[in-house]
Protein backbone atom coordinates (compact mmCIF):
# COMPACT_ATOMS: atom_id res chain seq x y z
CA UNK A 1 0.00 0.00 0.00
CA UNK A 2 2.62 2.22 1.09
CA UNK A 3 4.51 1.73 -2.67
CA UNK A 4 0.97 2.26 -4.34
CA UNK A 5 0.50 5.67 -2.59
CA UNK A 6 4.74 6.77 -2.64
CA UNK A 7 6.02 5.93 -5.53
CA UNK A 8 3.30 5.87 -8.09
CA UNK A 9 2.92 9.21 -6.55
CA UNK A 10 6.29 10.15 -6.94
CA UNK A 11 6.36 9.29 -10.93
CA UNK A 12 3.49 11.37 -11.45
CA UNK A 13 4.72 14.46 -10.00
CA UNK A 14 7.98 13.86 -11.37
CA UNK A 15 6.66 13.68 -14.70
CA UNK A 16 4.13 16.12 -14.42
CA UNK A 17 7.06 18.86 -12.98
CA UNK A 18 9.73 17.65 -15.75
CA UNK A 19 6.76 18.84 -18.69
CA UNK A 20 6.75 22.38 -16.76
CA UNK A 21 10.94 22.02 -16.84
CA UNK A 22 11.39 21.42 -20.23
CA UNK A 23 8.49 24.28 -21.56
CA UNK A 24 10.55 26.30 -19.16
CA UNK A 25 13.92 25.60 -20.15
CA UNK A 26 14.97 28.79 -21.85
CA UNK A 27 14.49 30.74 -18.58
CA UNK A 28 17.35 31.95 -16.72
CA UNK A 29 15.72 30.68 -13.61
CA UNK A 30 17.10 26.84 -14.58
CA UNK A 31 19.16 26.99 -11.23
CA UNK A 32 16.08 27.75 -8.78
CA UNK A 33 14.03 24.92 -10.80
CA UNK A 34 16.59 22.47 -10.57
CA UNK A 35 16.85 22.91 -7.02
CA UNK A 36 12.93 22.90 -6.61
CA UNK A 37 13.48 19.38 -8.32
CA UNK A 38 15.52 18.38 -5.49
CA UNK A 39 13.11 19.85 -2.67
CA UNK A 40 10.67 17.78 -4.23
CA UNK A 41 12.32 14.28 -4.81
CA UNK A 42 13.45 14.50 -1.16
CA UNK A 43 9.90 15.27 -0.11
CA UNK A 44 8.13 12.37 -1.77
CA UNK A 45 11.05 9.60 -0.80
CA UNK A 46 10.20 10.87 3.48
CA UNK A 47 6.64 10.53 2.14
CA UNK A 48 6.91 7.16 1.26
CA UNK A 49 8.99 5.93 4.11
CA UNK A 50 6.60 7.64 6.64
CA UNK A 51 4.22 5.62 5.15
CA UNK A 52 6.00 2.44 5.25
CA UNK A 53 6.77 2.69 9.02
CA UNK A 54 2.89 2.58 9.70
CA UNK A 55 2.72 6.61 10.30
CA UNK A 56 -1.35 7.77 9.52
CA UNK A 57 -2.20 10.81 8.17
CA UNK A 58 -4.36 12.94 10.07
CA UNK A 59 -6.41 13.48 7.44
CA UNK A 60 -9.45 15.36 5.63
CA UNK A 61 -7.15 18.04 4.42
CA UNK A 62 -7.36 20.07 1.34
CA UNK A 63 -6.29 18.34 -1.79
CA UNK A 64 -2.83 19.09 -3.34
CA UNK A 65 -2.79 20.90 -6.07
CA UNK A 66 0.32 19.05 -8.04
CA UNK A 67 -0.77 15.56 -7.44
CA UNK A 68 -4.69 15.87 -7.55
CA UNK A 69 -4.84 14.41 -3.90
CA UNK A 70 -9.05 15.14 -3.07
CA UNK A 71 -8.21 15.61 0.61
CA UNK A 72 -9.74 12.41 1.73
CA UNK A 73 -6.99 11.60 4.03
CA UNK A 74 -4.38 10.93 1.40
CA UNK A 75 -0.54 12.28 2.49
CA UNK A 76 -0.12 15.62 1.54
CA UNK A 77 3.53 17.31 0.02
CA UNK A 78 4.99 20.16 0.80
CA UNK A 79 4.60 23.29 -1.47
CA UNK A 80 7.10 24.16 -4.07
CA UNK A 81 8.65 27.19 -4.54
CA UNK A 82 7.15 30.24 -6.63
CA UNK A 83 7.81 30.11 -10.20
CA UNK A 84 8.29 33.13 -12.27
CA UNK A 85 5.21 34.35 -14.42
CA UNK A 86 5.19 33.40 -17.99
CA UNK A 87 2.93 35.91 -20.24
CA UNK A 88 -0.23 35.15 -21.16
CA UNK A 89 -1.56 34.05 -24.20
CA UNK A 90 -3.29 36.91 -26.35
CA UNK A 91 -7.56 35.97 -26.94
CA UNK A 92 -9.03 35.04 -30.36
CA UNK A 93 -10.51 38.46 -30.66
CA UNK A 94 -13.88 36.73 -31.80
CA UNK A 95 -16.73 39.04 -30.86
CA UNK A 96 -19.74 37.29 -28.98
CA UNK A 97 -22.42 36.63 -31.07
CA UNK A 98 -72.46 33.12 -71.31
CA UNK A 99 -74.11 29.79 -70.24
CA UNK A 100 -76.15 28.49 -67.64
CA UNK A 101 -73.91 25.37 -67.75
CA UNK A 102 -74.94 21.97 -66.62
CA UNK A 103 -77.33 21.14 -63.61
CA UNK A 104 -76.30 18.41 -61.64
CA UNK A 105 -77.33 15.50 -62.16
CA UNK A 106 -76.26 13.50 -59.08
CA UNK A 107 -73.78 10.50 -60.08
CA UNK A 108 -73.81 10.82 -63.89
CA UNK A 109 -72.55 14.22 -63.29
CA UNK A 110 -74.16 17.73 -65.11
CA UNK A 111 -76.95 17.52 -67.55
CA UNK A 112 -75.60 20.00 -69.59
CA UNK A 113 -75.60 18.10 -72.94
CA UNK A 114 -71.69 19.06 -73.17
CA UNK A 115 -69.85 17.25 -76.13
CA UNK A 116 -68.45 13.84 -74.87
CA UNK A 117 -65.33 13.59 -74.82
CA UNK A 118 -63.00 11.78 -77.61
CA UNK A 119 -59.99 13.42 -79.20
CA UNK A 120 -59.21 15.29 -76.20
CA UNK A 121 -55.63 16.30 -76.10
CA UNK A 122 -53.70 18.20 -72.98
CA UNK A 123 -51.48 20.38 -74.88
CA UNK A 124 -49.26 20.23 -71.39
CA UNK A 125 -47.90 23.58 -72.49
CA UNK A 126 -46.77 25.38 -69.80
CA UNK A 127 -46.54 23.32 -67.08
CA UNK A 128 -43.19 24.20 -65.63
CA UNK A 129 -43.92 24.72 -62.18
CA UNK A 130 -42.91 28.75 -61.00
CA UNK A 131 -41.27 27.35 -57.62
CA UNK A 132 -40.84 30.13 -55.96
CA UNK A 133 -40.86 29.32 -52.29
CA UNK A 134 -43.57 31.18 -49.77
CA UNK A 135 -41.39 33.89 -48.12
CA UNK A 136 -41.50 34.01 -44.31
CA UNK A 137 -42.98 37.72 -42.98
CA UNK A 138 -41.97 37.20 -39.60
CA UNK A 139 -40.36 39.88 -37.63
CA UNK A 140 -36.70 38.94 -36.99
CA UNK A 141 -35.01 37.75 -33.82
CA UNK A 142 -33.60 41.04 -32.03
CA UNK A 143 -31.22 38.56 -30.30
CA UNK A 144 -31.31 40.27 -27.10
CA UNK A 145 -33.53 37.43 -25.54
CA UNK A 146 -36.69 39.66 -24.99
CA UNK A 147 -40.35 38.75 -25.92
CA UNK A 148 -40.95 39.99 -29.67
CA UNK A 149 -42.69 42.92 -29.26
CA UNK A 150 -44.19 43.01 -33.23
CA UNK A 151 -46.59 40.68 -34.63
CA UNK A 152 -46.99 37.21 -34.56
CA UNK A 153 -46.06 35.30 -37.35
CA UNK A 154 -48.75 33.16 -38.74
CA UNK A 155 -46.56 31.57 -41.10
CA UNK A 156 -46.81 30.59 -44.97
CA UNK A 157 -50.46 29.31 -44.18
CA UNK A 158 -51.78 32.50 -42.95
CA UNK A 159 -53.99 33.33 -40.16
CA UNK A 160 -56.26 30.98 -38.53
CA UNK A 161 -60.24 31.81 -38.53
CA UNK A 162 -61.25 34.70 -36.34
CA UNK A 163 -64.44 33.40 -35.22
CA UNK A 164 -66.75 30.70 -35.20
CA UNK A 165 -69.24 30.83 -37.85
CA UNK A 166 -73.14 28.76 -37.72
CA UNK A 167 -74.50 27.03 -40.97
CA UNK A 168 -76.58 24.33 -41.95
CA UNK A 169 -75.89 22.16 -44.34
CA UNK A 170 -77.93 20.83 -47.16
CA UNK A 171 -78.41 17.31 -48.38
CA UNK A 172 -75.25 17.15 -50.88
CA UNK A 173 -72.97 19.15 -47.81
CA UNK A 174 -73.70 22.62 -49.05
CA UNK A 175 -74.27 26.02 -46.85
CA UNK A 176 -74.95 29.47 -47.68
CA UNK A 177 -73.60 32.43 -46.02
CA UNK A 178 -73.78 36.53 -46.10
CA UNK A 179 -70.67 38.79 -46.07
CA UNK A 180 -70.55 41.51 -43.58
CA UNK A 181 -71.06 43.36 -47.04
CA UNK A 182 -74.26 41.91 -48.26
CA UNK A 183 -72.73 39.55 -50.72
CA UNK A 184 -73.60 36.14 -49.99
CA UNK A 185 -72.04 32.95 -51.20
CA UNK A 186 -72.41 28.84 -50.91
CA UNK A 187 -69.55 26.34 -49.76
CA UNK A 188 -68.89 22.79 -49.25
CA UNK A 189 -66.04 21.83 -46.96
CA UNK A 190 -64.02 18.63 -47.75
CA UNK A 191 -65.01 15.94 -45.50
CA UNK A 192 -62.88 15.92 -42.28
CA UNK A 193 -62.35 19.18 -41.85
CA UNK A 194 -63.17 20.34 -38.45
CA UNK A 195 -64.23 23.46 -37.30
CA UNK A 196 -62.60 23.42 -33.79
CA UNK A 197 -59.68 21.67 -34.95
CA UNK A 198 -59.05 23.42 -38.10
CA UNK A 199 -55.82 22.74 -40.90
CA UNK A 200 -54.76 25.40 -43.47
CA UNK A 201 -56.77 24.03 -46.38
CA UNK A 202 -56.40 25.16 -50.15
CA UNK A 203 -59.24 27.11 -51.48
CA UNK A 204 -61.02 27.39 -54.90
CA UNK A 205 -63.07 30.52 -54.70
CA UNK A 206 -65.68 30.20 -58.30
CA UNK A 207 -67.96 32.67 -60.15
CA UNK A 208 -70.91 31.08 -62.31
CA UNK A 209 -71.94 31.91 -66.01
CA UNK A 210 -74.91 33.83 -67.28
CA UNK A 211 -78.07 32.89 -66.24
CA UNK A 212 -76.62 30.50 -63.62
CA UNK A 213 -76.69 30.56 -59.77
CA UNK A 214 -73.98 30.08 -57.19
CA UNK A 215 -75.26 26.96 -55.59
CA UNK A 216 -75.96 25.68 -59.03
CA UNK A 217 -72.11 26.50 -59.74
CA UNK A 218 -70.73 24.76 -57.11
CA UNK A 219 -72.74 21.90 -57.00
CA UNK A 220 -71.68 20.62 -60.97
CA UNK A 221 -67.92 22.94 -61.08
CA UNK A 222 -66.68 23.26 -57.83
CA UNK A 223 -67.31 20.23 -56.06
CA UNK A 224 -69.13 17.68 -58.43
CA UNK A 225 -71.16 14.79 -57.08
CA UNK A 226 -68.13 12.52 -58.24
CA UNK A 227 -65.44 13.86 -56.06
CA UNK A 228 -67.86 15.18 -53.16
CA UNK A 229 -66.34 12.41 -50.53
CA UNK A 230 -62.53 12.80 -51.85
CA UNK A 231 -61.55 16.50 -52.76
CA UNK A 232 -59.47 17.98 -50.55
CA UNK A 233 -60.04 21.67 -50.94
CA UNK A 234 -62.93 24.02 -49.58
CA UNK A 235 -65.13 25.09 -52.43
CA UNK A 236 -66.48 28.61 -52.61
CA UNK A 237 -69.19 30.10 -54.99
CA UNK A 238 -69.48 33.81 -54.95
CA UNK A 239 -73.20 35.09 -55.11
CA UNK A 240 -74.60 38.41 -55.43
CA UNK A 241 -75.64 38.02 -59.30
CA UNK A 242 -77.80 34.49 -59.48
CA UNK A 243 -79.24 34.38 -62.94
CA UNK A 244 -77.50 37.41 -64.17
CA UNK A 245 -73.97 37.61 -66.11
CA UNK A 246 -71.18 39.44 -64.17
CA UNK A 247 -69.70 43.00 -64.77
CA UNK A 248 -65.99 42.47 -63.92
CA UNK A 249 -64.87 46.06 -62.99
CA UNK A 250 -67.86 45.94 -61.16
CA UNK A 251 -67.81 43.12 -59.12
CA UNK A 252 -64.77 42.01 -58.13
CA UNK A 253 -65.52 43.53 -55.02
CA UNK A 254 -68.14 40.88 -54.35
CA UNK A 255 -65.55 38.17 -54.83
CA UNK A 256 -62.96 39.72 -52.74
CA UNK A 257 -65.45 40.66 -49.86
CA UNK A 258 -66.10 37.09 -49.74
CA UNK A 259 -62.76 35.87 -49.83
CA UNK A 260 -62.04 37.78 -46.77
CA UNK A 261 -65.32 36.69 -44.50
CA UNK A 262 -64.38 32.77 -45.27
CA UNK A 263 -61.17 33.17 -44.21
CA UNK A 264 -62.41 34.41 -40.41
CA UNK A 265 -64.80 31.37 -40.56
CA UNK A 266 -62.35 28.61 -41.82
CA UNK A 267 -58.28 28.26 -42.32
CA UNK A 268 -58.25 29.35 -45.80
CA UNK A 269 -54.56 28.54 -47.21
CA UNK A 270 -53.16 32.06 -47.69
CA UNK A 271 -50.67 30.60 -50.74
CA UNK A 272 -53.08 28.35 -51.85
CA UNK A 273 -56.48 30.13 -53.16
CA UNK A 274 -57.32 29.36 -56.58
CA UNK A 275 -59.65 31.57 -58.61
CA UNK A 276 -62.12 29.82 -61.17
CA UNK A 277 -64.81 30.88 -63.31
CA UNK A 278 -66.88 29.64 -66.26
CA UNK A 279 -67.81 31.75 -69.27
CA UNK A 280 -68.77 35.12 -67.87
CA UNK A 281 -67.61 33.96 -64.39
CA UNK A 282 -64.16 33.32 -66.10
CA UNK A 283 -63.88 36.86 -67.08
CA UNK A 284 -64.13 37.89 -63.78
CA UNK A 285 -61.68 35.46 -62.85
CA UNK A 286 -59.24 36.60 -65.28
CA UNK A 287 -60.01 40.15 -64.13
CA UNK A 288 -60.24 39.61 -60.35
CA UNK A 289 -57.01 37.34 -60.34
CA UNK A 290 -54.76 39.30 -62.63
CA UNK A 291 -55.60 42.66 -60.52
CA UNK A 292 -54.69 40.96 -57.11
CA UNK A 293 -52.46 37.97 -57.91
CA UNK A 294 -50.31 38.86 -54.41
CA UNK A 295 -54.19 36.80 -53.15
CA UNK A 296 -54.32 33.87 -55.62
CA UNK A 297 -51.62 31.21 -56.59
CA UNK A 298 -53.57 30.31 -59.94
CA UNK A 299 -56.78 30.78 -62.10
CA UNK A 300 -59.07 27.85 -63.50
CA UNK A 301 -60.91 28.62 -66.49
CA UNK A 302 -63.39 27.22 -68.47
CA UNK A 303 -64.95 28.16 -71.93
CA UNK A 304 -64.02 31.65 -71.32
CA UNK A 305 -61.63 34.75 -72.56
CA UNK A 306 -58.75 36.79 -71.70
CA UNK A 307 -59.01 38.66 -74.36
CA UNK A 308 -62.97 39.42 -74.52
CA UNK A 309 -61.32 40.34 -70.44
CA UNK A 310 -59.24 43.21 -71.04
CA UNK A 311 -59.85 43.99 -75.00
CA UNK A 312 -56.59 46.26 -76.18
CA UNK A 313 -55.22 46.18 -72.53
CA UNK A 314 -54.76 42.83 -71.74
CA UNK A 315 -50.70 42.47 -72.33
CA UNK A 316 -50.78 45.66 -70.10
CA UNK A 317 -52.92 43.25 -67.52
CA UNK A 318 -50.33 40.70 -68.05
CA UNK A 319 -47.53 42.99 -67.50
CA UNK A 320 -48.78 44.36 -64.32
CA UNK A 321 -49.74 41.26 -62.11
CA UNK A 322 -47.96 41.06 -59.28
CA UNK A 323 -46.48 37.40 -60.23
CA UNK A 324 -46.92 34.66 -63.05
CA UNK A 325 -50.03 32.45 -61.60
CA UNK A 326 -50.60 29.24 -62.34
CA UNK A 327 -53.44 29.11 -65.09
CA UNK A 328 -55.43 25.79 -66.57
CA UNK A 329 -58.02 26.74 -69.35
CA UNK A 330 -60.01 24.39 -70.40
CA UNK A 331 -61.86 25.07 -73.81
CA UNK A 332 -64.27 23.66 -76.74
CA UNK A 333 -63.75 23.95 -80.10
CA UNK A 334 -66.77 24.62 -81.60
CA UNK A 335 -67.82 27.34 -78.50
CA UNK A 336 -69.75 30.03 -80.77
CA UNK A 337 -69.24 32.14 -77.49
CA UNK A 338 -65.91 32.31 -77.21
CA UNK A 339 -64.33 31.23 -80.36
CA UNK A 340 -61.56 28.73 -80.23
CA UNK A 341 -59.03 30.97 -81.94
CA UNK A 342 -59.44 33.49 -79.56
CA UNK A 343 -59.12 30.83 -76.83
CA UNK A 344 -55.61 29.56 -77.98
CA UNK A 345 -54.45 33.37 -78.98
CA UNK A 346 -55.27 33.96 -74.91
CA UNK A 347 -52.63 31.09 -74.38
CA UNK A 348 -50.40 32.26 -76.41
CA UNK A 349 -50.24 35.55 -75.03
CA UNK A 350 -49.69 33.86 -71.54
CA UNK A 351 -47.04 31.83 -72.53
CA UNK A 352 -45.24 34.62 -74.37
CA UNK A 353 -45.98 37.02 -71.02
CA UNK A 354 -44.20 33.56 -68.90
CA UNK A 355 -47.34 32.12 -67.07
CA UNK A 356 -47.33 29.15 -66.61
CA UNK A 357 -50.05 27.54 -68.81
CA UNK A 358 -51.61 23.79 -69.03
CA UNK A 359 -54.35 23.97 -71.66
CA UNK A 360 -56.73 21.42 -73.10
CA UNK A 361 -59.79 21.82 -75.97
CA UNK A 362 -62.23 19.28 -76.15
CA UNK A 363 -65.04 18.94 -79.51
CA UNK A 364 -68.27 20.54 -77.78
CA UNK A 365 -70.45 23.83 -77.77
CA UNK A 366 -70.12 26.32 -74.82
CA UNK A 367 -71.91 24.42 -72.50
CA UNK A 368 -69.96 23.69 -69.35
CA UNK A 369 -69.46 19.94 -68.53
CA UNK A 370 -68.55 18.96 -64.79
CA UNK A 371 -66.11 16.55 -66.67
CA UNK A 372 -64.39 19.77 -67.28
CA UNK A 373 -63.36 19.93 -63.56
CA UNK A 374 -63.15 16.61 -62.76
CA UNK A 375 -60.96 15.53 -65.57
CA UNK A 376 -58.95 18.25 -65.81
CA UNK A 377 -59.28 21.73 -63.89
CA UNK A 378 -59.60 20.60 -60.28
CA UNK A 379 -56.54 18.21 -60.29
CA UNK A 380 -54.12 21.46 -61.59
CA UNK A 381 -54.42 22.63 -57.69
CA UNK A 382 -52.91 20.60 -55.66
CA UNK A 383 -49.02 22.29 -56.33
CA UNK A 384 -50.50 25.38 -57.08
CA UNK A 385 -48.92 28.07 -54.72
CA UNK A 386 -48.16 31.79 -54.37
CA UNK A 387 -45.40 32.97 -53.54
Amino acid sequence: MAEELGFSGLDKAASTFRFEIEALWFLPMRAQLTSALLVLATSLALGACSSEDGQSDTGGGAGDPVLGDDGTGQPGLPGLPGLPGLPGVPGNGKPSGGNTGGTDGGPGGGSDGGAGGGGSADSGSGTTDSGTAAKDSGVKDSGTGAVDSGPVNPGPAGPRPTRTCSFTKDADGFFRLVSPSGVDYWVRLPDGYSTTNPQATATILGAHGCGDTARNFASWALAPFSVRTTHTHIAVSVGGKDNQCWNAAADEAKVLAVLDDVRTCFWVHQKKVTMAGYSSGGMLAYYTALRNASRFSGLLISNSSLGSTFGAGTDAALAAAAWKLNVAISARTQDADFPIANIRADRDKLLTARFPVQFREQPGGHSGSSDDWTGFLLPKITPYSAP
